[in-house]
């Protein structure tokens, strides 16, 4: 009676392994942008659908280490991992794959563009003249892809008094607008342009403004 009792019991854990083992779990690939500067990362938010447990719940997810640390919901556990393709135009990545529960996953491909960094084009806003003395605000504006900060140089055309800078960041995309002030010094007919700053990356480019001084 005792053997049949253990036999019934093996069957019954065999069997429970089994559905387990047939349970419909797919691991997915999600790209979280189409397209990238060349040199950026991009990220990539693995799901791991169908799984029964509820072995997280009331666990702090701060505290998780391992695959599952960053969020689950419902049945699917989902972490993210970070990318740098190094070749223009399509880049395939993936398909990622996990061992766990006796089995493996394989999750889809996923696409993303890589482009050449572009320019960007800031403009100038500021007086077209001036007097020996007289201070003067210069206003440079424009959107980029990172943000930064722009310092005018020290010249013999005018002394800075001082600059404000104003960044807004909104997906990834930075608004960014510097303002100085700043006291003509000498006589002339002078262009304001890139080279009078420093400290900007390379792909901003400002419109140039023809200033005279008398």
């Amino acid at each position: 009676m005792k053997n049949k009792l253990n036999l019934v019991l093996l069957m019954l854990v065999c069997c429970s392994m089994a559905a387990c083992a047939q349970r419909d779990v797919n691991l997915k690939a999600k790209v979280l942008s189409d397209t990238i500067v060349i040199g950026k990362s991009v990220k990539v938010r693995l799901t791991l659908e169908g799984i029964e447990s509820d072995i997280f719940k009331g666990r702090d997810a701060k505290s998780w280490d391992g695959f599952f640390g960053d969020y689950q919901q419902n049945h699917d556990f989902r972490t993210f991992v970070s990318e740098v393709p190094n070749e223009l135009g399509k880049n395939v990545l993936g398909p990622y794959t996990i061992k766990m529960m006796g089995r493996e996953f394989v999750s889809n491909t996923v696409c993303v563009e890589v482009i050449e960094q572009p320019e960007e084009i800031f403009k100038i806003e500021m007086p077209k003249e001036g007097r020996v003395g007289e201070e003067i605000k210069i206003k440079i504006s424009g959107v980029s892809n990172a943000s930064f900060n722009a310092v005018l140089k020290k010249t013999d055309i005018f002394k800075v008094n001082g600059s404000t800078i104003n960044t807004t960041v909104v997906d990834g995309v930075a608004s960014t607008t510097s303002e100085y002030s700043v006291v003509l010094k000498k006589r002339g007919v002078f262009e304001m342009n890139r080279s009078m700053f420093k400290d900007l990356p390379e792909q901003i480019k400002i419109t140039p403004v023809t200033f005279e001084v008398k």
